[in-house]
């Protein structure tokens, strides 16, 4: 049957009875939406309808279905095969319709789900040589170095790889230095200083930025140095004029500075007989232009002296100012050179 042919006569039928669509949808008691229907050839009137249709329309069931021969149709079976063959055209074209939208929806869900990441096994060589981990979230590719610099590409969305990648940093030592946060892989000896997420119309590249070693350490090893005018070396307070002997020794080892102070006193009264005020031993660090020196452990001390836990350096000229001066009784200021 053609459908298009179909509803094309009983459109014309209804005007030849000046019937709105409306008017003869009331008539055989059906809405004007499904007589809209019949006559766009998108389906078929039941077969109790289209007597009532014939009816008002002053026609045949046969003519309104375009039937020449009437020999032998079984006009119900007809109907029910047409109408059956309606509703598989009506799915197919639903089918093709919804296509597009699942596979819309399905990159939809591709970039927005997390997936996690994979450990990529990379060999590094600037300046170094040695093989390194780095976090890929999962479905990147076109893996490219360049010195420092790691990256990958990847087609899902922007927010989920950042949460893939703070997800693998989440895993490595994060470590606080002058107000940023280096991510630290103590296994592999590398810091990632900095990552970005750079997104294109198709894609998101991912690239870590790396350096050997512990930066941050690296970072304050050179600004000591610059500071105290060098590194593993000592500082000493040692004069004709004093009675007092300081040696305060500042350096480097591993990733921890580290630092021993010696403390005699030469009492001259006494043919120079010698006093040992403070044998100790810790670490240190440098604030601005100050240097604490934190003692973790005390070898030797005078017994009637008191020592504080941390001591104090104004950093001036490359010479060190003890400040809350503890051993004021035997040196009114104590600089070392």
């Amino acid at each position: 049957m053609d459908y298009n042919k179909i509803g094309l006569w009983i459109a014309n039928k209804r005007k030849e009875a000046n019937l709105t669509q409306k008017e003869l949808g009331e008539k055989i008691h059906v809405t004007d939406k499904a007589v809209s229907k019949w006559e766009r050839g998108l389906s078929l009137p039941d077969i109790s309808i289209l007597e009532n249709l014939a009816q008002v329309l002053d026609t045949t069931i046969y003519e309104i279905l375009q039937i020449q021969n009437k020999k032998d149709i079984d006009i119900t079976k007809k109907l029910e095969e047409e109408q059956e063959k309606l509703k598989k055209q009506y799915w197919k074209k639903i089918l093709k319709l919804s296509v597009p939208f699942l596979i819309i929806i399905l990159i939809s869900l591709f970039k927005l789900i997390p997936f996690g990441y994979t450990v990529d096994h990379i060999r590094y060589t600037h300046n170094t040589n040695k093989l390194i981990n780095l976090g890929k979230p999962k479905f990147s590719f076109f893996h490219t170095t360049y010195q420092n610099s790691f990256s990958y590409k990847n087609m899902r969305g922007k927010n989920i790889l950042e949460s893939e990648v703070k997800q693998y940093l989440n895993t490595l030592k994060a470590i606080p230095c002058y107000n940023t946060i280096y991510y630290y892989d103590e296994q592999a000896m590398i810091s990632i200083i900095e990552y970005t997420i750079k997104g294109k119309l198709f894609y998101n590249t991912v690239t870590y930025q790396i350096r050997d070693g512990n930066y941050c350490d690296n970072l304050k090893e050179k600004e000591y140095k610059e500071k105290l005018e060098g590194l593993n070396r000592m500082h000493t307070l040692y004069t004709e004029e004093s009675d007092l002997n300081v040696s305060f020794y500042l350096g480097k080892e591993e990733e921890e500075f580290i630092a021993t102070l010696s403390v005699s006193y030469y009492d001259k009264k006494q043919e120079k007989r010698k006093t040992l005020l403070e044998n100790s031993k810790g670490t240190f660090e440098i604030k601005n232009d100050e240097l604490y020196y934190y003692r973790t452990a005390m070898k030797e001390k005078k017994q009637d002296l008191e020592i504080p836990n941390t001591s104090k350096f104004i950093i001036k000229n490359g010479k060190l100012i003890l400040q809350e001066n503890y051993l004021k009784e035997y040196e009114k200021s104590i600089i070392l050179k």
